[in-house]
């Protein structure tokens, strides 16, 4: 298994190298983030051996359970949709969260942290192809809700957008997406320059996202193998 993930990961790390070259950036710029869901705790130690530190998580009590298991030293993201009876465990045991998508979550979420006594990372979620299958703001509320985050939730670190493109789309319509992605992104820093960060990439496009200026890239099974 550990050849396996150094043999993944290796090439990976090249092709994120290859990808930032090419749209003139600093390969640091760029943070791998090992989507951990459903895998087993072995397989998050051997690639924490090796050198990976972030790792997502979907699941709030998977999460939970990972965190006590595993070293302290990784840095826990929460990309999943998020319930507001679980807002407890996701306070108590994340380091960011990427799928900030509405008033009520920031809210609560602010109400656990302060009871934790911690700070959070987050980012917000943004539904930028409006399908209706997914969770996230529409583009044009983007702002106000940033401003809303900073101004009324001050346990809330916020840092940027994450997206989730429509991974069905055509070519054309992907490369409109990534456009709009960066227009979007741009107002954003434009308004908080601070929030620089964008959760954007994945096994299958991760190349396109980082042009799109990802600075986070979400690998799961491409990196850690398939899920038991």
């Amino acid at each position: 298994m550990h050849e396996d993930i150094n043999n993944r990961l290796a090439t990976i790390e090249s092709k994120i190298k290859e990808a930032c070259i090419k749209a003139s950036r600093l390969n640091q710029s760029v943070e791998l983030i090992a989507v951990s869901k459903l895998q087993s705790v072995e397989t998050i130690k051997e690639a924490h051996k090796l050198g990976v530190k972030n790792f997502g998580e979907n699941y709030a009590q998977e999460l939970g359970k990972k965190n006590l298991a595993c070293p302290k030293d990784i840095i826990w993201h929460f990309i999943g949709p998020i319930q507001s009876n679980k807002i407890a465990l996701i306070a108590k045991h994340a380091n960011w969260v990427h799928s900030i998508d509405r008033v009520k979550v920031a809210r609560k979420l602010n109400e656990a942290l302060k009871a934790e006594e911690r700070k959070m990372h987050v980012l917000i979620q943004v539904n930028v192809d409006r399908e209706e299958s997914k969770s996230g703001i529409f583009p044009e509320d983007v702002i106000s809700f940033a401003q809303d985050i900073r101004a009324d939730y001050p346990n809330l670190i916020l840092e940027g957008l994450m997206f989730m493109p429509n991974i069905n789309a055509s070519k054309k319509d992907k490369l409109n997406t990534m456009e709009n992605i960066q227009s979007i992104q741009n107002a954003l820093i434009n308004e908080l320059p601070d929030c620089g960060h964008l959760s954007l990439g994945t096994s299958g496009d991760f190349e396109e996202s980082i042009a799109a200026g990802s600075t986070m890239v979400r690998i799961g099974e491409m990196l850690l193998g398939k899920r038991s």
